[in-house]
Order: structure tokens, then sequence, then C-alpha cells
């Protein structure tokens, strides 16, 4: 028999104590947990994207790691709240591993052309460009000049006269004005007019009783001709 004060001995070897279950369980990565609960609220990735308004490329690139596939840095916390409310996590889990997993850079991180702030415009005269200033702008002066001579050189010469149209009148006598090109040779029926020279001329018409037809004729030194008829009815007061 064994008395009181003798006691088992201790127990060494063999397998330790049973823990609680789940207690030691393995860390996920960001891509493993978040396609973890994607699949416990039994979403597919389309279905996902549709509820979170984010590209259906994006949550892919999020569960394969690949994280320089996503937006650049300042909109991916937007992304991760909308992913926690649709998936019921905390925010702060998702934060936590991907800054676990991605820490900050050393040195001067990468900056989003499209985030940096847009420079003002400042033009700067110099000499350089004041001088292709101004021989654009005497170029332009030169063939504008070259046009109107080419024009005047081989076109018929200008020619305005009034009255602009028929008219009938009681009159017996009426003004012919007008403006034509300076140095051609300006006739009225036959006879040759005077032209100022800023190119105004004027004539006294005299009207016969009944239909008048009055021919304004310019010829150029290049016997370029214009020509501009009016039909003036003279009525008899009886």
């Amino acid at each position: 028999m064994k008395t009181k004060s003798e006691k088992n001995p201790p127990v060494t070897g063999g397998a330790p104590p049973a823990t609680t279950a789940g207690a030691e369980s393995k860390k996920l990565t960001l891509a493993e947990f978040l396609k973890q609960r994607r699949h416990a609220k039994g979403y597919s990735l389309d279905r996902l994207s549709e509820l979170t308004k984010i590209q259906a490329y994006h949550l892919k690139a999020l569960e394969e790691g690949r994280v320089d596939a996503l937006p650049p840095l300042v909109y991916r916390a937007g992304i991760f709240k909308r992913l926690a409310k649709f998936l019921e996590i905390d925010e702060r889990e998702i934060l936590e591993l991907y800054d676990g997993e991605n820490p900050p850079a050393v040195g001067p991180v990468p900056v989003d052309k499209a985030l940096l702030p847009k420079k003002d415009f400042y033009f700067i005269l110099t000499p350089k460009k004041m001088t292709l200033f101004l021989g654009g702008l005497l170029l332009f002066g030169l063939t504008a000049y070259l046009w109107y001579q080419f024009n005047f050189l081989v076109g018929p010469p200008t020619l305005v006269i009034e009255p602009k149209e028929d008219l009938i009148t009681a009159d017996e006598m009426i003004p012919f004005l007008g403006r034509t090109d300076s140095g051609v040779n300006l006739t009225v029926n036959g006879e040759t007019i005077y032209v100022a020279p800023d190119g105004n001329f004027s004539k006294n018409v005299q009207l016969a009783a009944g239909l008048n037809v009055i021919e304004v004729s310019a010829i150029n030194s290049f016997g370029k001709t214009a020509k501009v008829i009016r039909q003036i009815f003279r009525e008899i007061n009886q």
C-alpha cells in the first residue's frame, strides 16, 4: 500500500497538452485575407466589383499580391474603405496588412505626374522671339501686298457707281458719282472722265425724255475692263 505522502511521479515526454483550437493560426497575407473574406461572403470578383465600383482587374491584382498594378497611392485608401464595407471587416485590418507588406520606400517616392500641381505658364519675350514675330509679321504684310498687286494686275479695275440701280426720274440731269482705281481710263457713254488720284470721279449726265442707257467703263493699263450699265427713265410732266 502507498502512504498518503506518496505521489505519482511526474510524466515526462509524450504529447504536449492540447491548445485552444484556432489560437495559433497562420498569419494571412493581405491577398489571402481579402480572397478568404470574399469567398466567405460568396461574392465573385465581378459581383464584388459591381458592389464596390472597383475595377475587377484591380480586385484581382489585390488578391494576387500585385500592388504595383493598383491605382496611385492616394486612391488606395478609398479602395480599402469600400472593400471593408462590403466584406464587413475592419478597415484598419486591411491597412495594417498593407503597411506591413509595403513599408515606406527609402529616399524620394515617385509621384504620379497626374497628381502634380500644374505650373503657371509665363511668356517671356526674348530677342529671338521678337525677331521671329517681326519676321512673321513682315512676311505676312509682303504676302498681302503681292496678292493685292497680283489681283490688280490680272483682274479688272474696281468700279463702283451711284445710282446703284436703275431708276425713274423727272430731272433733266442726273449726277453719276463713283470710285475706281487710279490711273485707269474712265468713260461715260464714250466720253472720257477725269479720275482723281484717290480714284473718285463724278459726271452730270443730261437725260432725254424716255429711256436713257448710261454706260460707265473703266480700262486699266493692262487692257482689263470693268463696265456698269444703268437704265434711267425720264418722265415728262404734262
